[in-house]
């Protein structure tokens, strides 16, 4: 059998592998926490209690008012680090065939090689996908589902969290969608805020529309076909309903990310849990950050990812013994950050 012999180097196929688009998961679609590159893997963030004001009126010419930034402080958060290993073995290639445009051909290296970075991309971008939802939950969890930051604890700041009773005929949903945007909109802290969203499971979402006091204003966007727009509905691959109610637009996210157990058995975690979601401010400037750290390979050492690499995965290869093929080694260290978890709600219902 043929040595495979790879003519591409660690920055061919790492270019290679960020170009392909990173289609997967609604948040990612909605462009939640989106990317910033950072040349250390650890990030620091400072906060003010400082407030905006209303100026009062001085005299052209006289002392303007000096603004009190308020108490500075910070924290230092460590970027993780996830790898993912994908080998290319001669015996993949050699004397088999494909299926080109109609034509029967040898399987190359190159085919190979596409298939391989379209593993690494979608694997990497669920994980990317995993940490934003533990982002909007305050609680930002690994593959094996060991808590790596508790945001209300990084922060210190107490989790709000209403129950909308939707069981309950009674329920005045409305007053409950005030509380929830009275809430964000009084701990946003100088931020801009564009409107207010949420994303739920599809037990919340059913709940919600069916209720007595929901129910015509879902009928009424049906008809009217305002709030189900199928571009709205296919975001990341999503078929959710999505419906604007009490101000706050409502999303439902459907299915789950797989999940590797020690054992190596594969489970399914839901994107988000039954019964429950959360609402968060929409089009601010900075609340929201996916931090992508430098890779961490003696050729990127103290250097950011640039701008075009969307989810700044990073790809090395290693030849295996006596020629067997080749072992490609996929990496990419990230964090999604919620600077202000005090303006995210977590909405349930418990009937």
């Amino acid at each position: 059998m043929p040595e495979i012999v790879l003519p591409y180097s660690n920055v061919d196929l790492t270019t290679e592998v960020n170009k392909l688009p990173n289609t997967f998961g609604l948040l990612n679609a909605l462009n939640i926490a989106p990317g910033e590159p950072k040349r250390s893997r650890l990030v620091r963030i400072d906060y003010r209690e400082g407030q905006i004001v209303i100026l009062s009126h001085q005299e052209p010419g006289g002392p303007g008012e000096i603004a009190d930034d308020g108490a500075q402080t910070g924290i230092i958060l460590s970027i993780p680090h996830f790898t993912h290993f994908e080998n290319i073995l001669v015996g993949d290639i050699d004397g088999l065939l494909e299926v080109v445009n109609g034509q029967i051909t040898d399987v190359s290296l190159d085919a190979e090689l596409e298939r391989k970075l379209i593993t690494i991309r979608k694997n990497h971008a669920i994980t990317r996908e995993f940490l934003r939802l533990g982002m909007l939950r305050g609680e930002i969890k690994d593959g094996k589902l060991r808590t790596l930051y508790n945001l209300y604890d990084v922060f210190g700041v107490e989790k709000k969290e209403v129950d909308f009773v939707l069981g309950t005929a009674g329920t005045d949903v409305r007053q409950k969608c005030e509380e929830v945007s009275d809430h964000i909109l009084s701990n946003v802290k100088g931020e801009t805020v564009g409107g207010v969203e949420a994303v739920i499971d599809t037990k919340f979402f059913s709940k919600l529309i069916s209720h007595s006091k929901v129910e015509k204003f879902w009928v009424q966007a049906q008809n009217s076909g305002l709030h189900t727009q199928l571009e709205r509905q296919r975001l990341g691959g999503n078929w959710g309903r999505v419906f604007e109610f009490g101000d706050i637009v409502w999303r439902e996210y459907k299915g789950g990310l797989p999940i590797k157990s020690n054992d190596g058995s594969i489970s399914t975690v839901k994107n988000v849990d039954d019964n429950s979601g959360t609402v968060y401010p929409s089009d601010t400037q900075s609340m929201f950050r996916t931090y992508d750290g430098p890779a961490y390979h003696i050729e990127r050492v103290n250097q950011a990812p640039t701008v075009d690499e969307e989810g700044s995965i990073f790809i090395s290869t290693k030849e295996l013994d006596h020629g067997v093929g080749l072992e490609l080694k996929s990496q990419s260290n990230m964090l999604s950050v919620c600077k202000q978890p005090d303006c995210l709600v977590q909405v349930k219902t418990s009937n």
